[in-house]
């Protein structure tokens, strides 16, 4: 095949993929840029330059300043007790021989709610009259925690919410890196005879460094884009005690003559995702996944910890491991037997610790979440294999490019994985605005359009690793037998990676169905059962409209712990699936190069 022609099959191969990021990424990322330095008009409209005077208003907000001084101070929290929860888990969980599918399990259950029930689950566990928070500090005669209400304490609780929300997949990655350590090491160094610290100092944390380094940017990542959690807890309403820097361009994005200050915390927020998109570029190792090192990296950081020798005796070692795994599974798990429970309560309202008629509770409130969600919960039901579909089509011939051709060499790998660090806000104002001027607002096809921003980066990365996997000879028997690469491709190699397809599709059904942000901001009302479909208010609007638009209301604590969970029952089923695939698409060709 001649030059010409392998250039051309690639580019075509990549072209869908490559127009929707210049239409669906590029242009917002720019637009909100302009937006920043100009005079913000109807609809978003340009309206004028005005260089760095929204800069300027923006820092002599005292509500920005506090903003962005409790972005970094949850951030920084968030991740130093993710990772060292992560190492110490990971740790434990090889130290036992007995019960690992088990804690694991356990551990990782808050991954299977999406943001917007974890946010009604600590509603629940953090309220002061049906919370056992308080029920228990009372029960001691210590003085209860406004923990949602107190301006000096709600900084801490939205630390503690994210940290049982995102330490589980900081802990899968972690424990990766610990299974990847060779046995002969450890084996090595107990006839070398080093103790309990120097094994951790010496042997295991130079070997897992690599994995903790990408947790640490992944953590960094997703605390500095929380919004679901934080929307929901304040009620839609904004808090400078808690409020951070996505919710603060938000709640600003929508109020007039204020855009422009908004579009600045916009920017800056995206000038953070940049920093820590770069590094977690560098440390996913493209060069590796695409096979365009020159000569193989030392992959492993040099590190030198100095720790006081000691050691700890086996039987001792093995009970702290179980200490720790039954303490952290409880704290896991807990939260979300309590809002079983909690919708058990057969009147709704939650008078006692343990609910009277649980079997009649849970029947009446899982009907009533059926009958009020029936309208959002097709929404997302619809939508979401439909987003899968989209992003399985445009992502699949664009990562074989990448993988085969080495299109773009690592630049077109490396904006994908650079969009999948992007805050959804820095793209919402220009989005929004294209999709009101279509008229697509408050319908199914906008959610269509435009969820793919956040699926196909994840899955353009996992099938790229999957390709690697595949021997090229296959495809070179495919040109012997007369095929082009295209046909190649469509005949040949789909079929063999059918399970990798499977695997990214039904991660983009799992990000499509749990987004809040753009389902909330394009969507007016739940489906009205006509055709063609209007009415996108999808199920974590639902969940999240049971308390945000319901003050100054009586909460049915029991019917809304029941939505929480009938939500959630698609995700738990889709991540029981890929249980043993979450990290496997991360990891192949990345971390471990």
């Amino acid at each position: 095949m001649s030059n010409w022609s392998y250039r051309n099959a690639a580019l075509i191969l990549a072209l869908p993929f490559i127009i929707y990021l210049v239409v669906f990424t590029l242009y917002p990322i720019v637009y909100s840029i302009i937006l920043s330095f100009s005079k913000v008009g109807l609809l978003y409209n340009f309206a004028g330059m005005v260089g760095v005077e929204n800069y300027i208003l923006l820092f002599s907000n005292p509500f920005f300043l506090k903003t962005f001084i409790n972005t970094l101070i949850f951030a920084f929290s968030v991740t130093a007790a993710d990772i060292v929860f992560s190492i110490l888990l990971a740790l434990s969980i090889e130290r036992i021989a007995r019960g690992k599918s088990i804690f694991t399990t356990f551990l990782t259950s808050p991954l299977m709610l999406p943001a917007v029930v974890v946010a009604v689950v600590w509603e629940i566990i953090m309220d002061p009259f049906v919370g056992p928070l308080d029920y228990v500090l009372k029960l001691f005669h210590f003085p209860t925690i406004g923990w949602l209400a107190d301006p000096h304490v709600m900084l801490l609780s939205l630390i503690i919410i994210t940290i049982w929300q995102t330490t589980p997949f900081a802990f899968l990655l972690v424990l990766a890196g610990v299974q990847a350590i060779p046995p002969q090491l450890k084996e090595a160094a107990m006839v070398d005879g080093l103790s309990t610290s120097d094994m951790f100092t010496q042997v295991t944390l130079p070997l897992i460094l690599p994995s903790v380094v990408v947790a640490v940017l992944m953590t960094l990542i997703t605390a500095f884009r929380t919004f679901d959690v934080i929307f929901v807890i304040d009620s839609g309403g904004f808090n400078p005690s808690n409020a951070l820097l996505v919710y603060y361009a938000y709640i600003y994005a929508f109020v007039p003559g204020y855009q422009g200050i908004a579009m600045a915390s916009v920017v800056i927020l995206a000038g953070i995702s940049t920093i820590l998109g770069i590094l977690f570029i560098k440390a996913m190792g493209l060069e590796s996944r695409l096979g365009l090192e020159t000569k193989k990296k030392e992959r492993h950081f040099r590190l030198r910890v100095s720790f006081p020798s000691f050691n700890i005796r086996p039987e001792i070692s093995l009970a702290l491991a179980y200490l720790i795994l039954i303490f952290s599974a409880t704290f896991a798990f807990f939260p979300i037997i309590w809002t079983l429970l909690t919708s058990m309560h057969y009147s709704g309202i939650v008078m006692s610790m343990l609910p009277h008629h649980p079997i009649q509770g849970l029947i009446k409130n899982f009907s009533m979440a059926i009958s009020q969600g029936a309208p959002y919960l097709i929404v997302s039901l619809v939508v979401a294999p439909v987003v899968a579909a989209l992003t399985i089509i445009l992502a699949a011939p664009a990562a074989y490019s990448i993988a085969r051709f080495k299109l773009g060499g690592t630049k077109l790998l490396a904006w994908a994985l650079y969009l999948y660090t992007v805050p959804s806000m820095v793209y919402l104002v220009p989005i929004y605005t294209l999709i009101t001027k279509l008229g697509l607002t408050n319908t199914w096809w906008a959610l269509m359009l435009i969820y793919p921003i956040f699926t196909l980066p994840l899955s353009v990365w996992i099938l790229t690793g999957f390709y690697n996997d595949v021997p090229k000879e296959i495809d070179e028997s495919a040109l012997i037998d007369g095929k082009s690469r295209i046909d190649a491709f469509f005949d040949i190699i789909l079929p063999i990676i059918r399970p990798a397809l499977a695997v990214a599709a039904f991660f983009a059904i799992l990000s499509s169905y749990t987004e809040f942000m753009f389902a909330l901001t394009l969507g007016r009302t739940p489906y009205l059962f006509n055709f063609p479909p209007t009415g996108s208010e999808t199920a974590t609007v639902f969940v999240a409209s049971a308390l945000v638009y319901g003050s100054g209301e009586v909460v049915n604590y029991g019917m809304l712990a029941a939505a929480g969970l009938l939500v959630s029952v698609p995700v738990i089923l889709i991540s029981a699936f890929l249980q043993k695939y979450i990290i496997k698409g991360l990891w192949v060709g990345g971390l471990k190069g």
